[in-house]
């Protein structure tokens, strides 16, 4: 797997973190890889939808305030203080436990439990 690839998967694995299944469905997102691989999805109620769109507001916001400063390629420890507190104010409130059972109902459950392992115990490694 590539590493745009992990950052997919990595990216699946927060949007899934906004995931509510005692709520209805508000918005499915669906994430592949820059060579049009499915990866996953991520459906979200209408509260985790508003949150995304907050979070991705807020990189945009950064992005169009100080452009020089912005680069896409950068790792998360390289963003602007101010905005990666906002992103982590999105997800801070996110019980892992809620996305458990699409861990273990996707179609590659192992490659989701080692998602899961990354995001809960920050390890990762590097197996899938």
């Amino acid at each position: 797997m590539s590493p745009d690839d992990l950052h997919a998967l990595r990216f699946l694995a927060e949007l899934q973190r906004l995931a509510d299944p005692t709520q209805p469905a508000g918005l499915r997102i669906t994430v592949r890889s820059a060579d049009g691989d499915y990866i996953g999805d991520a459906i979200l109620p209408t509260p985790g939808a508003q949150h995304a769109v907050q979070a991705v507001s807020a990189m945009a916001d950064f992005h169009d305030r100080d452009r020089d400063l912005f680069n896409a390629g950068t790792t998360i420890d390289g963003l602007d203080p101010r905005a990666l507190a906002d992103l982590e104010d999105h997800f801070a409130d996110v019980d892992p436990d809620s996305y458990l059972t699409d861990v273990f109902s996707s179609a590659d459950a192992e490659a989701s439990l080692a998602a899961f392992e990354q995001l809960v115990t920050g390890e990762w490694t590097g197996e899938l």
